[in-house]
């Protein structure tokens, strides 16, 4: 289905609207509820209605309005301004569930978008809107459901006046305040202007747990429709009048910068407007993509000489592996007496684990459209990261906060390599170069793989006394690998625990008495960049292989080994417990196959997988796989199966095939032909089993990715009778 060809002044399905604080408005013909919180006003966390479940201990205080976040027209259709962007996670239908709800919306007349600035109402306690993390519903659940307690409240106490009734005997349902004894019914859009004159209430009282009808319930994605149709509008999809098109020239080296550049060797060529500098590089801007593509590529262009000129895999491996035999460290955690655990030992374990660096690989690729005025910054874009753009096309370009609007899109995949700026600010300073036309940058897939950002490559070295129990009294792990805190503008000392290299052993559940872990930092020359799940993905495939070798020499069964370590976790122990129940554990496994097992706490949520797999041509094929997941309360549950799926998908990719390796200073892959990921025939069979014990609410999107490759790991060692300790496994021939 063909797109429009015009969206300057069209709003796409996430578009955003920016709405007054302190007044009622019109807009669109009809009436606007805004209700605010006065900024200086301190808050306080939000009542729990008689019957409902208690209230988390408060955050300190931020004083989020609820306009913010809630828009209802004259007409009752409601609007929610959503903070987190829809990369195909189901956010936006989550958060709109959560809002529905509490104010009593009609769900049928619902509609989502998201904000056109940035104000600190969209920001997480890191102090930026940004999509990461799985926070999408565990922080934004609170936040949202107290605005729209606030908004039902208003609509109530305007209700009761019209109706000289008191508040007390109505009720929000449906989009109307109904008065069930007189059975009067006044809609939401009705009250609004009466409403936004009212102040807001500073304790809303939420609705107890037997009136929250959708929260719990599969619901249908809000946006599938549009998916479906071809109507949703993705970041590349974006165009407006008078529009340009920029193709990117960079560096093929790591952090290379232009020594010479002759822009008149593509002047003449067909749509040539400007060849315009960026970092790294240039950016050729024509008529349509494909001439400044040509162009491009033609652009007589050098850059300085590098010291990652020469360097490649090999060498980057050999620098890891001389860091694992380095002397002493500053330990990153340090518990219990190591010498002791070690001191008689009934028996030791030891290891070494590696994992490759790994591209994002969206299938939607890296792009961004600007409209660079003298004062004013148009982006249309797809961003995990508002707040990042809003930083670096400020530093570039010389803009205000104030002064960048956001036109956001759909996101064709996230996966954390849209939480950066480059095409942002390539876009802006190409915009400004052609007099503020508008410009759309978009990198082939090429670009990306060789030019973009990687999840890091790491290497782990593990060893562990085990007692004449088999308990595990002492263990040592020593990580080398880069910082990628560091690299992402976390300021780290020898020492400080760099939480996105080595969150999942540092804060692993497993009672272990005697602990020690020092990362022997190796810098590597391409830029790093979180990968769904961050150092999850990858330490907890170092924690959990090494757990099933210890339960190996142990003599134990793996699901009763980690029992044995996992006393007083019970959300460890539940969802190690409905995943072992799914798939039979204990019981013969089908003829041929081999089961794996892995369990991993990230992001609030722990999943345990079971794998099953066999042999096929000297190969592994997963035939199913077994999820079972405690998020808290699962707001949409066959959204939390969906996200299972997805990444129970990512991660076999990975562990199956895909990696980045690197000759001569770049990257050797360029694009789906030789960074392999899952085909459509190879997707195993998952079964997911949602736990809910009245756990708080944990993430969903990225703590199904780490504990597929042990598991998976762990089956590939039973098949082929020797451990697997290096990923991919079609290193060691087996996929």
């Amino acid at each position: 289905m063909s797109k429009p060809d015009t969206l300057a002044s069209q709003s796409s399905p996430q578009a955003g609207h920016r709405l007054s604080r302190r007044q009622f408005a019109l807009a669109a013909g009809g009436a606007l509820l805004t209700v605010a919180i006065p900024l200086g006003a301190q808050t306080q966390p939000p009542a729990a209605a008689p019957g409902s479940p208690p209230v988390p201990p408060a955050r300190p205080p931020v004083n989020r309005a609820p306009s913010s976040f809630i828009r209802i027209a004259a007409d009752g259709v409601v609007t929610f301004l959503l903070p987190t962007c829809e990369m195909g996670q189901g956010i936006h239908t989550a958060q709109a569930m959560i809002l529905a709800e509490e104010l009593g919306a009609d769900w049928k007349r619902v509609r989502t978008a998201m904000p056109d600035q940035v104000t600190p109402d969209y920001r997480l306690p890191m102090g930026q809107q940004r999509s990461v993390g799985s926070f999408g519903v565990r922080f934004w659940h609170d936040p949202l459901r107290r605005a729209a307690a606030q908004t039902r409240e208003l609509l109530t106490l305007a209700a009761a006046e019209r109706l000289s009734v008191p508040p007390s005997s109505l009720a929000a349902e449906e989009g109307y305040i109904v008065h069930a004894a007189s059975g009067r019914r006044v809609p939401f859009g009705d009250l609004v202007q009466a409403a936004s004159a009212l102040p807001v209430p500073q304790n809303p009282v939420l609705r107890p747990a037997e009136q929250r009808k959708l929260t719990g319930k599969t619901m249908r994605r809000i946006d599938t429709p549009d998916k479906v149709t071809g109507r949703a509008l993705y970041a590349v999809d974006m165009k407006a009048p008078g529009m340009l098109h920029g193709a990117i020239r960079l560096s093929p080296v790591f952090r290379a910068e232009v020594e010479s550049m002759d822009p008149a060797s593509v002047r003449g060529m067909p749509g040539v407007v400007a060849v315009v500098p960026v970092p790294g590089g240039a950016v050729v801007v024509a008529q349509n993509w494909w001439q400044a593509k040509q162009a491009a590529d033609k652009l007589t262009i050098q850059f300085k000489a590098t010291a990652n000129d020469r360097v490649g895999t090999p060498e980057l491996d050999e620098r890891m592996r001389a860091a694992l035999d380095s002397g002493p460290l500053p330990a990153a955690l340090q518990r219990g007496d190591m010498e002791a655990a070690f001191r008689a030992p009934h028996k030791v374990v030891e290891a070494d684990y590696a994992v490759p660096l790994l591209a994002h690989a969206c299938m939607e690729p890296i792009n961004c459209m600007a409209q660079a005025g003298a004062d004013r910054l148009d982006l249309w874009t797809g961003t995990q990261a508002q707040d990042i753009l809003l930083r670096d096309c400020g530093a570039a370009g010389g803009y205000k906060p104030e002064q960048v609007y956001f036109h956001n899109a759909y996101l064709g995949g996230g996966f954390g390599r849209k939480t950066h700026a480059e095409s942002a600010v390539q876009a802006m300073l190409a915009s400004r170069a052609v007099g503020g036309r508008p410009v759309k940058v978009l990198w082939s897939r090429a670009d990306d793989m060789q030019q973009g950002q990687y999840r890091q490559t790491m290497m782990c070295r593990m060893r562990a006394a085990l007692d004449a129990d088999g308990r595990i009294q002492g263990l040592r792990v020593r990580v080398a690998g880069p910082q990628m805190g560091r690299d992402n503008g976390i300021p780290l000392t020898n020492g400080v625990a760099d939480g996105m290299s080595l969150t999942g052993i540092i804060d692993m559940q497993y009672q272990i008495p005697n602990m020690l872990v020092d990362h022997a930092v190796v810098p590597m020359p391409m830029a790093l960049s979180p990968w769904r799940s961050i150092a999850n993905s990858f330490t907890g495939f170092f924690m959990e292989a090494f757990i099933n070798e210890c339960a190996a020499a142990a003599g134990k069964d793996p699901l009763e080994f980690r029992r044995q370590h996992l006393q007083g976790r019970p959300r460890m122990l539940a969802v190690l417990d409905r995943a072992a129940q799914s798939a039979g554990w204990g019981s013969p496994a089908p003829s041929g196959v081999a089961r794996g097992l892995a369990v991993v706490e990230s992001y609030g949520s722990p999943v345990a997988q079971v794998v099953e797999a066999r042999l096929r041509d000297g190969h592994v094929k997963v035939e199913k796989v077994h999820v079972a997941i405690d998020c808290g309360r699962a707001i949409n549950p066959g959204q939390v199966a969906a996200q299972m799926s997805g990444g129970v998908v990512d991660a076999m990719s990975v562990a199956l095939r895909a990696k980045i390796t690197i000759k001569d200073g770049r990257a050797e892959q360029s694009s789906f032909g030789d960074y392999q990921i899952l085909r459509m025939g190879e997707e195993p069979q998952v079964i997911t089993h949602i736990v809910e014990i009245g756990s708080p609410l944990g993430g969903v999107g990225e703590p199904c990715v780490p504990p597929l490759a042990p598991a998976l790991a762990a089956a590939a060692s039973i098949l082929s009778g020797r451990p697997v300790r290096r990923l991919p496994l079609a290193d060691a021939g087996l996929a």
